[in-house]
């Protein structure tokens, strides 16, 4: 959006332009156009989005924007290691493929999480990482989340063995399917298949040409629409077109936005999968690879799981379920969000808004927020008059009230709970209304129990001098809730970098897809300077990586 001194300044020179026929306002239009042209030149020496060297105007280097495209719009798909040459490591017994097998050729991965497990972050597909176990001890889902019928699964079928010890369906071990019969996962993968848990940097691989290239993986990518590629005077700026990037995680050395390594696509569309290479050196340093990296703590973009022993009682909570019409809720609410507020994502995009107005405004209806978390209490109205004319409800909703000190004792209590509590809820101010769940660890009257214990969130920020704690999203980044550490468990990731697909134009670079995967050799250099480990492997004169003590 231009900045509205420059969008002012044609009102401006018009409104001089329209006086100045007559020969007395000549002198005034020529000192609107100088004014204007003055204030236009100081408005670019200070605005943000450029900025002035040596007189010329040049654009400043964009970041990264996040603009993941729904899938209903249209879907970016990536592979990693899609033919196996990069992710065999160690298993003489693999069937080669050759280095063409996901060439303009239909592909994906599937994925999973363990039977029984509420934790989609450490056994699932939240982080793109499949899982080595037993169908029938997965449910299978494919990338986005979407489950996966076994009948239709590319996956080779698990190979059954005979095992003495078994008495049953998952008796006395995972792998027994029957009495005396047990499964193994087949080490059979198909063509075009994700293999990205397996990558090695030390291996090379080969261009779908057959060209072979030194520590590098294949990478096959596919879009349900035309790519973005840039021809003419930009056909070789690395500031126009479409890109494959490989990031890792934020780490003392490095962000996530900085680049380790980058191939340019040069394809506007692709029919089926396509395949490139992606160089597994470090920042383009050949004595540099990526490496098994392991994350030990908290940083920002890491899942954790609250730990927080903490609960409160908040005033009654509303149920649609037994038609109450009376009782607590958060807004803003989502028709398919457990208990809304926290829990509540954001639009992805308008139709999603649309769609989801007609149920923010049913009852109990949501007062329009900005983007934050209100506990709203229901209430009837007590007089015929107050019921404003054309509503046809009773009831209407409000903030719930906050606890105030109720008698000499320190109690807190409102008209909102049933029962006086020994505090205000420490969670966040957003529980003001809410108290601490006394001794006995059961709530007065109907009041509701509320904890986040369990709960599984994003880390938008760790502690700095203005805030000692850590700030943790439940909704992607809507709303942002904080947590001393002792309150956190850290969810060690499955993948340790990631290839985005970006789109660059000169003023911002726009990534439409992430995708994880997991060096598994070699390990990393250790720092002994810093007592840590780099982010990379360094490599000896005859190039392979040095020993880790």
């Amino acid at each position: 959006m231009l900045p509205p001194m420059i969008l002012l300044l044609p009102l401006l020179l018009a409104s001089a332009y329209s006086s100045s026929s007559d020969g007395s306002r000549v002198a005034q239009y020529e000192q609107a156009i100088s004014q204007g042209e003055t204030a236009l030149a100081e408005l670019l020496e200070t605005h943000p989005d450029v900025v002035a060297a040596a007189g010329k105007v040049e654009i400043r280097e964009s970041q990264y924007r996040f603009t993941i495209p729904p899938t209903n719009d249209y879907v970016v798909s990536i592979l990693v290691n899609p033919c196996g040459s990069n992710g065999t490591y160690g298993r003489e017994d693999d069937v080669a493929l050759g280095y063409d097998c996901c060439m303009e050729r239909f592909g994906s991965g599937e994925y999973g999480y363990r039977l029984g497990s509420k934790d989609r972050f450490s056994n699932g597909y939240s982080n793109g990482i499949p899982i080595d176990s037993e169908l029938h001890n997965i449910d299978l889902v494919d990338e986005f989340g979407n489950s996966l019928d076994y009948s239709h699964s590319r996956r080779a079928d698990d190979v059954v063995y005979i095992d003495e010890s078994c008495t049953g369906l998952r008796q006395p071990h995972t792998a027994c399917i029957a009495d005396r019969f047990a499964a193994a996962r087949s080490k059979l993968n198909p063509p075009c298949w994700d293999n990205n848990s397996t990558v090695d940097s030390t291996l090379d691989c080969h261009t779908p040409t057959g060209k072979r290239q030194r520590h590098c993986m294949q990478v096959s990518y596919s879009l349900n629409a035309f790519i973005p590629v840039c021809g003419g005077d930009f056909e070789e700026s690395d500031d126009c077109g479409s890109f494959l990037e490989v990031h890792g995680p934020s780490t003392p050395y490095d962000n996530e936005e900085a680049m380790l390594s980058q191939t340019k696509i040069t394809t506007p569309m692709s029919n089926g999968m396509y395949t490139a290479t992606l160089s597994l050196k470090y920042k383009d340093d050949p004595s540099r690879i990526l490496c098994s990296y392991e994350y030990h703590d908290i940083q920002v973009g890491s899942m954790v799981r609250v730990k927080s022993p903490i609960s409160c009682c908040c005033p009654p909570w509303l149920s649609p379920l037994r038609d109450s019409k009376e009782g607590a809720f958060f807004c803003p609410k989502r028709k398919y969000a457990k208990d809304g507020g926290p829990f509540a994502p954001d639009y992805n995009t308008l139709e999603e808004q649309y769609a989801d107005h007609e149920f923010q405004q049913s009852f109990p209806r949501c007062p329009a927020l900005d983007g934050d978390d209100v506990l709203m209490c229901t209430q009837e109205r007590v007089f015929a008059e107050d019921i404003p004319k054309g509503h046809s409800g009773r009831y209407f909703a409000r903030p719930c009230a906050p606890l105030v000190e109720a008698d000499d004792s320190g109690g807190y209590s409102s008209a909102d709970v049933s029962g006086i509590y020994p505090g205000v809820c420490p969670i966040d101010d957003r529980f003001a209304s809410c108290g601490i769940t006394p001794s006995s660890g059961l709530c007065h009257g109907k009041d509701h129990q509320y904890t986040m214990e369990g709960e599984i969130g994003k880390v938008t920020s760790i502690p700095n001098k203005s805030n000692p704690n850590y700030g943790v999203t439940f909704n992607n980044g809507r709303s942002v809730y904080w947590f001393q550490k002792n309150d956190l468990d850290f969810l060690k990731p499955e993948s340790n970098y990631e290839v985005w697909f970006v789109v660059r134009n000169r003023i911002e670079k726009r990534v439409k897809k992430r995708k994880p995967f997991r060096v598994i050799w070699p390990r990393c250099t250790y720092d002994s300077i810093n007592d840590r480990y780099f982010p990379y492997a360094m490599l000896d004169d005859e190039g392979n990586p040095m020993s880790v003590l």
